[in-house]
């Protein structure tokens, strides 16, 4: 697993949420402020997962800032970034130093491709011109996805955040996933014990692609991305799309 002690699909409260962030990044609220929402929210584990790029500076003030919290709530929080994957080959945009740094959330914030992350607009041009096809950029998203979880810095866990999010950007939609196609992800999820979640925000991936997900044996597990804190380990959406697609009802979306 991710690590993090994550919820099981069935029924019940979600506990845990695997995507959080405060001040030292884009989010509106200072860590203690976040953390206490946290424990309103009745969660037992946050993971927090502020954003980070090669060239952030922030970090050895962040993991202090978040051992300090550690002492002072019942709340188990794991000190985590988030970071985008840059091209094909699954390269991870995060700094050399990660010195305290215990969990990696994997964005698809820009589309990767073998020349490197590209813009969605410019994904979007490529494809309105007839020089990429949708199932190979699908094909593309998804082995840079799968080879990312596997370059996974050595003792850090991770998760797949917001899976596909990137693709309405590009005009592009989940229709042709299938279960052939997330086979690479599959494989690599299996393998090191990473979950995929079900973003709150972004309401992705869709409930037929995270059923896929579950048949295939990869677990599922909930992440607010809040940016405020009245939105950590709220999940109105994902509560009942794990609900769906952990079931063999004949949900389709």
């Amino acid at each position: 697993m991710t690590g993090a002690e994550e919820d099981g699909p069935g029924p019940g409260p979600l506990r845990t949420d695997l995507h959080a962030h405060t001040d030292f990044s884009d989010g509106r609220d200072p860590l203690g402020v976040v953390v206490k929402a946290a424990e309103a929210a009745g969660l037992t584990t946050l993971v927090l997962t502020d954003h980070v790029r090669a060239d952030t500076t922030y970090l050895p003030g962040y993991v202090a800032a978040v051992r300090a919290a550690q002492s002072s709530t019942p709340v188990r929080l794991v000190c985590g970034v988030e970071a985008k994957i840059l091209d094909t080959e699954g390269r991870i945009d995060l700094p050399g130093d990660l010195t305290g740094i215990e969990h990696v959330a994997l964005a698809d914030h820009r589309f990767p491709l073998p020349d490197g992350p590209a813009h969605p607009d410019a994904v979007r041009a490529l494809l309105d011109e007839g020089r990429l096809a949708p199932d190979e950029a699908l094909r593309l998203l998804v082995l840079a996805t799968a080879r990312a979880v596997e370059r996974v810095p050595e003792g850090r866990t991770a998760h797949v955040a917001h899976l596909f999010s990137v693709l309405p950007k590009t005009g592009l939609d989940e229709s042709g996933v299938d279960a052939e196609l997330l086979e690479p992800l599959v494989r690599a999820c299996r393998a090191h014990g990473t979950a995929v979640e079900l973003n709150e925000k972004w309401r992705c991936p869709s409930v037929r692609t995270a059923r896929l997900l579950h048949r295939a044996g990869v677990h599922l597990a909930a992440g607010s991305d809040a940016h405020r804190a009245e939105a950590v380990g709220r999940f109105p959406w994902v509560s009942g799309a794990l609900a769906k697609a952990t079931t063999e009802a004949p949900w389709t979306s």
